[in-house]
């Protein structure tokens, strides 16, 4: 990083005191709330109005899993979010949805395996991607009223990063207690089937606040850009890449649109929910939008950006040719950007949904930082290329600016 680029300078200061003095910034923590209030008292200087309001979410903490079968300790962790049990019952074993279907769950302790825990289920009330088979595994188990399901799992590192085991369910809606363990774990659980078997573990979802902020600067013109980048991490993850980077970007491009006039509204949200169960932020920012997509000319997102080594990669999804042909002539001062393939796993998602033109901007390899970095502790700051972030900031910049409004 050249030493006289000073806003690289700058996004390397805001990545590390992001990433810094806490171990997360997962919603509704400590670390979540002291980077929300930093995001909030840097743009503010930056000649943004900001909007700040507050939302109910769920911390939980959680003890250690005592589980027992045939005299033989194994060793699980605790789902997100689940509720406590003291049970022992008998194991009902289950690898594909016409299984569980047909098994008498009522009172059980349930091991799902192989296929049916093979990718991580969707919150039961999520609302932006809910695939009905997922829908139909937490019906047939809410309706079964098992004791506790444990579920036995490989990698899924698309949905959960580098986390093995992975946990199947992470839904403070879903009130059936539930652990999950290693799927060469979960072979030998299986052995136990139709066996009566001990669960036990504490755990408590506890009430908690955090904080939504939008930040506004107005344009000379009429419709608006929006771009995200969301400011909260997984659990126990310092979340330099995922997603620090994508914050230092916002922070940055607010720095670069101070005293610089604009056709469209530019509006600057680090939403604050893209790694909790219910995405709460997000759904906060739709319930204020609902009624006025239509003014969006340009939804950005900037996620997983910025890895060391590693080109980033610019997509477009349902973007007119008149802008398509303004992110083209962008991108040409800068060597850093590429156009990339389509990448609908963050929240760009949101105005593909309601049909709004978008852009994602994330690292070239994203299925392998996702693979390897993402959600785990190895997410730090030095994996960060703070030049490259500063070209992300300046070409969003220099497309804004050139956007009709």
């Amino acid at each position: 990083m050249p030493m006289s680029d000073s806003l690289a300078v700058t996004i390397a200061q805001h990545i590390n005191e992001l990433c810094g003095g806490f171990p997360d910034r997962h919603v509704g923590g400590p670390g979540n709330h002291a980077a929300t209030e930093y995001f909030s008292r840097a743009v503010s200087t930056m000649g943004f109005d900001v909007a700040r309001s507050e939302f109910d979410c769920v911390d939980w903490e959680h003890g250690e899993v005592a589980l027992v079968a045939g005299g033989e300790r194994f060793e699980a962790l605790v789902g997100p979010y689940s509720l406590p049990v003291d049970a022992t019952a008998p194991l009902v074993v289950a690898s594909t949805v016409e299984e569980l279907e047909t098994a008498n769950l009522a009172g059980s302790i349930v091991l799902l395996h192989g296929h049916i825990a093979a990718g991580q289920l969707m919150p039961k009330n999520f609302i932006f991607y809910n695939p009905e088979s997922h829908k139909r595994i937490i019906r047939i188990i809410e309706d079964g009223a098992p004791a506790a399901v444990i579920a036995a799992t490989g990698r899924n590192p698309e949905l959960v990063g580098d986390l093995y085991p992975f946990p199947l369910f992470e839904d403070a809606d879903f009130d059936i207690p539930n652990a999950y363990m290693k799927d060469v774990d979960g072979e030998r659980l299986l052995t136990h089937q139709g066996e009566i078997v001990t669960l036990r573990f504490e755990s408590r979802r506890i009430p908690a606040r955090a904080e939504h902020i939008v930040a506004t600067k107005a344009g000379q013109g009429v419709g608006r850009v929006v771009v995200f980048g969301h400011i909260d991490s997984k659990d126990g993850t310092p979340g330099a890449l995922d997603n620090a980077t994508g914050v230092a970007t916002l922070l940055a491009l607010a720095h670069l649109l101070h005293d610089v006039e604009t056709g469209p509204d530019v509006e600057i949200v680090p939403l604050n929910g893209e790694d909790y169960y219910a995405a709460s932020g997000q759904m906060v920012w739709v319930g204020e939008n609902e009624s006025r997509m239509d003014d969006i000319i340009l939804g950005m997102n900037v996620d997983a950006a910025g890895w060391a080594k590693h080109r980033t990669h610019v997509t477009t999804y349902g973007v007119p040719d008149t802008v398509a042909a303004i992110v083209t002539d962008a991108m040409e001062a800068y060597e850093s950007l590429e156009e990339g393939p389509p990448w609908p796993m963050s929240d760009h998602g949101i105005f593909i949904h309601y049909g709004r033109p978008a852009l994602a901007v994330t690292s070239e390899g994203v299925a392998d930082l996702l693979a390897t970095v993402a959600h785990t502790e190895r997410d730090l700051p030095d994996l960060v290329d703070p030049g490259a972030v500063a070209d992300i900031a300046r070409f969003l910049r220099d497309l804004i600016v050139r956007m009709p409004g």
